[in-house]
């Protein structure tokens, strides 16, 4: 065929694979050699995802994985774990590291004509088409699958049997290979393709694998409606190239997902050419950048800033980041991805462990950085990269912005010193509540940081998600809600640099933030402009509060108010005190590094009544002391409040006077900056008197949201009325999020819903039928994520709009007594009554709900959620959802609701 290139091309690398490539086709042949020579059973359980499986209990690291040694082993501590969890978790490395070893096998046989290495793969293509159609698709994560527990898992793992039967039946003609492709084809590749089919993810980074592997089989299948969806649907490569692809080239998710995101659109874009399908010039330009668009971002220390649901400090000194050059480099010139490589390949870097051996496909285990050469690289360049490469020569990074992501980084000192505002796209499901966030970095030593996500399923993820774990601003002690920032000025001429942009973080209340990067110092300025008064807090890591003589100032132990929600993030503050600030125009603050030497001074200042608060809070993910962090709590209706930062030690004295900031240095120097009417103007003084005046540039008016940057919602006519009570409801197929099985093939769940009005009180009567009653208590400790336990049982989620109040509650009946027992939804606040029973009925259950209502309530809010279990699963089968399921799935939706969709009814005459 092939799949990713001609066959002609294919046959021509048998020349670079035995010369200028050789060291890596020889590196790869060898790390094949143990299944060559040994077992290569494919496994015959599926594997399970769980909070333990596959980590430390003592550190929360991944176990080591070994695809020749089935022990679970931390590599930080090296302790040695077992048990079920562990070994079901550890098939999901083992099952891509096969299917990846036969594209091995598959592509080495053809290139260094190999027939050993070739029947390798053949073997492992076997196993699957005997063992696929026996994993359960049962008790999956995220969409279906058979051999995992997420849909774009599988559709990795079929991406690679599809490259690996092409590449065999291209490169022999065996009958061993020839029977080999029917039986694989009717047996894996069509059932998996229609499995991934099934579950459409949008604009999500796992919805490019499953295009990619959809092609891919498409191809195999000739079918080529399987193909046209996988490139023209509103889900299909052109759209996400259109769409999740932002103009700039990076992902819109940040450069975590970017580089698994581009990875998918680089199989999807050579599939689609080799299948004849054209790739607008526009979006393949877009997808050319989409090569360089991460490293554009990188730190001093040549990690990956690590933005939201992002690794903390990945390096880039990895194999897949130095492929990742040479495809693109593969494709046309980029002197952006010459000058990475020639960092890449640095020979001074000392080698080390590249994990390449113990490579999982394209999900990939991020390990320590080292020294890199092409040896290194995967097949995909042994079958794609160029022969040669240009001379690799380093160059310096500047200060660069991408508009489209919403992302400025200043740099100084031949990018030692690293500025950054985090500011537009608000990043999707996988962005943080973290827009205006400052990122300050002198060479490795971090201090204002991104703390990026540590594991999904443990209960620290609310923490990293929270705005207070960032260097961002908060509204009346809430972690920010989804929103997109608006760049106001971005310019620089090495010496003197500004960044600035707003966001609306409640409605009326405007913040705009402006960063000022000079040599060795930077003022931080966040102004407000409300309709009503706010609480704006500022949190910073990594500080402390001090005196003239850098002594900590008194403070007394205090609780800090602030939400309640875990994603807020205050629970997991500890040692909490009030610091006597007696100066809020300027408070001191200084940092510690650990690198020796390394500190941070800051001057803070507020025009606002304001309370000054210190604590510690949690390290980064991956352990570690807590950290320091001080937050000032500032209240009005307008007001500023910023800081000056020196990281050099130059700066000895700063003064605040109206608009005027003057900063004073150890030598003599005095910068005055003056912020007025949108300009910001720098007059510097030399110790011999002389002046210099710069105006660094005017704010811009911001433009109107464009259709990546604001969710636009249509109404048809007049506004939405109340629905008189009573009200019957019944939940059946309209109703249904589903897992694995539609509506039908879960044995058609239904449920009825009453809602009346009756002596100041609103009942809520839901009678579920049939039933199996599997009732999860409430406090029930969760061993698969960090939801409760209990929507994996029988239950009912109920969520309640009543005047300025909003509830929601998990309630699960207790079997042996008519009594419910219910559980606070995380995030919905509010004192509203609730009382509530239930009664077994002969093929269910029914739950009675009293909510009483106050005097001058015209209107109600109210949304009814029944959780569908069944005997014999882990996870719960699906959902009925009152107000509809709209073709929706269960996965990942916890207890969480969106208020938008609750229903509301009238209460006229209660």
């Amino acid at each position: 065929m092939t799949l990713l290139c001609t066959r002609d091309a294919l046959l021509a690398r048998r020349a670079v694979a035995r010369g200028a490539l050789a060291p890596l086709a020889l590196g790869l042949r060898a790390e094949v050699e143990p299944l060559v020579v040994g077992s290569h059973d494919v496994p015959r359980e599926k594997a399970l995802l769980s909070r333990a499986g596959g980590r430390c209990s003592c550190n929360g690291s991944y176990l080591s994985y070994d695809p020749f040694d089935a022990r679970h082993v931390c590599a930080r501590c090296r302790r040695e774990w077992s048990g079920p969890l562990h070994d079901r978790f550890r098939l999901y490395w083992h099952q891509l590291w096969l299917a990846e070893r036969a594209v091995h096998g598959a592509l080495l046989g053809v290139l260094l004509d190999d027939p050993a290495a070739r029947d390798t793969a053949v073997d492992l293509l076997e196993g699957y088409a005997a063992a696929y159609l026996d994993y359960p698709n049962v008790d999956n994560v995220l969409g279906p699958s058979r051999p995992f527990f997420s849909t774009y898992l599988e559709s990795i793992w079929l991406l690679q049997l599809c490259i690996a039967l092409d590449l065999l039946e291209t490169g022999n003609s065996s009958p061993r290979v020839q029977a080999l492709g029917g039986r694989i084809r009717d047996a894996v590749i069509r059932p998996s393709a229609e499995l991934i089919a099934s579950y459409d993810e949008g604009m999500s980074n796992r919805q490019v694998w499953n295009n990619a592997a959809l092609l891919a089989a498409g191809r195999l299948l000739d079918d080529r409606a399987m193909c046209m969806n996988a490139t023209e649907s509103r889900s299909g490569l052109h759209a996400h190239l259109e769409q999740a692809l932002l103009p700039d080239g990076s992902w819109y998710e940040g450069e975590n997902y970017h580089l698994f995101a581009h990875r998918g659109l680089w199989y999807a874009v050579q599939l689609a050419e080799r299948w004849g399908s054209e790739v607008p010039a526009h979006l393949a330009a877009r997808f050319m950048a989409g090569f360089a668009a991460p490293f554009r971002t990188v730190l001093p220390d040549l990690t990956c800033p690590s933005r939201r649901d992002s690794q903390y400090a990945v390096s880039i000194r990895q194999p897949r980041f130095a492929e990742s050059c040479e495809l693109g480099l593969a494709r046309g010139d980029d002197p952006g991805l010459v000058a990475m490589l020639a960092r890449l390949y640095d020979p001074a870097v000392p080698r080390g462990d590249t994990g390449r051996a113990r490579s999982t496909a394209d999900v990939e285990r991020n390990l320590a950085g080292g020294g890199l050469s092409r040896a290194d690289l995967s097949w995909r360049s042994l079958l794609l990269a160029r022969e040669s490469l240009p001379p690799l020569v380093p160059v310096p990074l500047h200060s660069d912005l991408l508009p489209a992501q919403g992302y400025g980084i200043l740099r100084r000192d031949a990018g030692r010193v690293y500025v950054a505002l985090d500011y537009g796209h608000s990043g999707g499901g996988h962005g943080h509540p973290d827009r205006l966030n400052l990122v300050l970095m002198d060479g490795a030593q971090r201090w204002f940081d991104d703390p990026g996500t540590g594991s999904y399923v443990d209960d620290s993820l609310h923490w990293y998600r929270s705005t207070l774990a960032h260097t961002a601003p908060l509204v009346d002690g809430r972690s920010q809600p989804p929103a997109s920032g608006e760049l106001l000025a971005f310019a620089d001429s090495g010496h003197r640099g500004w960044i600035s942009a707003r966001v609306e973080l409640a409605r009326g209340l405007e913040l705009r933030r402006t960063v000022v990067v000079m040599d060795d110092y930077l003022i931080d300025l966040l102004a407000w402009d409300g309709d009503e008064e706010h609480e704006i807090a500022m949190p910073w890591h990594g500080v402390d509060l001090v005196d003239a003589l850098d002594r900590p100032l008194p403070r007394a132990a205090a609780t800090i108010v602030g939400g309640r929600a875990r994603s807020d993030g205050f629970v997991y503050l500890r040692d909490t005190a009030r610091v006597d600030v007696t100066d809020d125009a300027l408070a001191a603050l200084l940092g510690r590094g650990s690198a020796a030497g390394a500190s941070l001074r800051g001057w803070a200042f507020t025009d606002a009544p304001a309370t000054w608060w210190s604590a510690t809070a949690p390290a980064a993910p991956g352990g570690g002391e807590p950290v320091p962090l001080v937050l000032v709590q500032a209240t009005g209706r307008e007001g500023r409040l910023g800081g000056v930062w020196s990281w050099g030690g130059g700066v000895t004295d700063v003064e605040v006077e109206a608009d005027t900031l003057t900063v004073a240095h150890r030598d003599g120097r005095r910068d005055e900056h003056r912020f007025a009417h949108g300009r910001w103007r720098v007059t510097s003084f030399d110790v011999a008197g002389a002046t210099t005046e710069v105006e660094l540039g005017n704010l811009s008016a911001p433009e109107p949201p464009g259709p990546d940057r604001a969710q636009v919602i249509a109404v048809d006519d007049g506004v939405l009325q109340a629905a008189a009570l009573p009200a019957h409801v019944e939940l059946a197929e309209p109703n249904y999020r589903r897992s694995e099985l539609s509506w039908r093939e879960a044995g058609e769940p239904r449920a009825t819903v009453v809602i009346a009005k009756a002596h100041g009180a609103v009942h809520v009567a839901v009678t579920v039928e049939p039933s199996a009653r599997l009732f999860v208590p409430i406090d029930a400790d969760n061993p698969f994520d960090n939801e409760p336990m209990a929507i994996n049982g029988s239950g009912v989620q109920l969520y309640v709009l009543l005047g300025h109040q909003a509830a929601g509650w998990l309630l699960v009946p207790r079997p042996d007594s008519a009594e419910v027992s219910v559980r606070p939804v995380e995030g919905w606040t509010g004192a509203v009554e609730l009382r509530a029973r239930w009664r077994p009925t002969a093929a269910g259950y029914s739950l009675e709900i009293e909510l009483p209502v106050g005097a001058g309530i015209e209107e109600i809010g109210l949304d009814v959620i029944v959780n569908d279990a069944a005997p014999g699963r882990l996870r719960r089968r699906g959902q009925l959802v009152m107000s509809g399921a709209n073709g929706e799935f269960v996965y990942l939706r916890g207890d969480r609701h969106d208020p938008a969709r609750i229903l509301r009814f009238s209460l006229a005459d209660v």
